[in-house]
This record gives C-alpha cells, structure tokens and sequence, in this order.
C-alpha cells in the first residue's frame, strides 16, 4: 500500500511541474474533459453521464461488486454485462476499468478467483472472501446513508429544474 502512495505522489509531482512548466494547461484540459462528456452525453442517448460518473467516480462500483459477489460468482465479462442490464444499458463498463479493479479487490484479499474450465473457454470467476463481506457490511451502512442523501438532493434539484 505505501509502494502505490508512493508512486502516486511521484506522478502527481511530475503532473505538478509540467502545469508549473506550462506543458499542462490545467484549465483547458478540465474544459476539453467536460467537453467531451458533453458530446457524449448528447449523441448517444443510452448513455447516461450521471450513472457512469457516479460508479466510476465515487468509489461506489468496488461495493456494487462486492454486492454483486455476494449474490453469485462472476467472471469479468458477466459482470460487465449484469451492471450494463442492471443500469438498463445506460453505462456499459469499460474492460479497461473493471479488470484492473478486479485485480487490486483481489490484490487487497476482499475476493478471489480460480479458473473454471468447463465450457467453451477457461474463464476466471470471483468469488467475494469474508474480508470482502466485513468490508462491505461496513461500507453498507455508510453508503445507504450517502446514496439517501443523494436521491434526496437530485430529487429536489429535478423538481426545481423541471417541476417534476
């Protein structure tokens, strides 16, 4: 864990001194961020801005996985496809975003894996470990506060936004 602080640091002081050196411009590359979720949100009407953001920015898909997990085991790809149906496929999630999460829960001891080979291919199913399950029990009661307060709040923006 202190190797990763550590090497977070160096990246941030090198990101640090190329906005000091002028090769970053900060304030354009949060504009063209913006940007860009902003075309997507407006050429592509399955996708959704506010529920990708929310499981890929507030730390919420690592419990959603672990909610998952304690349902059944999953492969990678299953667990894609259950949060893509369960969003109603308004957030299908990135490969390049779920595996190398997988890895670190695993890497962390909160699940586990072991290659299946019945079927067409070998596939490497999770299963959720008891620190996984501690550790979503915790993080169970925090969220469920947390994701009441935001209901409660966009609630009351969508009224004042569109009187609804």
């Amino acid at each position: 864990m202190e190797d990763r602080g550590k090497v977070l640091k160096e990246i941030l002081e090198k990101i640090n001194d190329k906005i000091k050196e002028g090769e970053i411009d900060l304030a354009k590359e949060v504009f063209l961020f913006r940007k860009l979720h902003i075309e997507k949100l407006l050429e592509s009407p399955d996708f959704n801005i506010f529920i990708a953001s929310m499981f890929t920015t507030t730390g919420f898909l690592s419990f959603y996985i672990l909610y998952l997990l304690q349902k059944k085991d999953y492969f990678g790809q299953e667990i894609i496809n259950e949060i893509s149906e369960r969003t109603e496929n308004c957030w299908l999630p990135n490969p390049g975003v779920i595996y190398p999460l997988l890895k670190e829960m695993k890497d962390d001891g909160l699940i586990e894996g072991k290659w299946a080979t019945e079927g067409v291919h070998p596939r490497f199913v999770y299963h959720i470990t008891d620190k996984g399950k501690e550790q979503y029990d915790k993080l169970y009661k925090v969220i469920k506060i947390k994701f009441t307060e935001f209901r409660h709040i966009t609630d009351k923006i969508s009224k004042e936004l569109f009187g609804e």
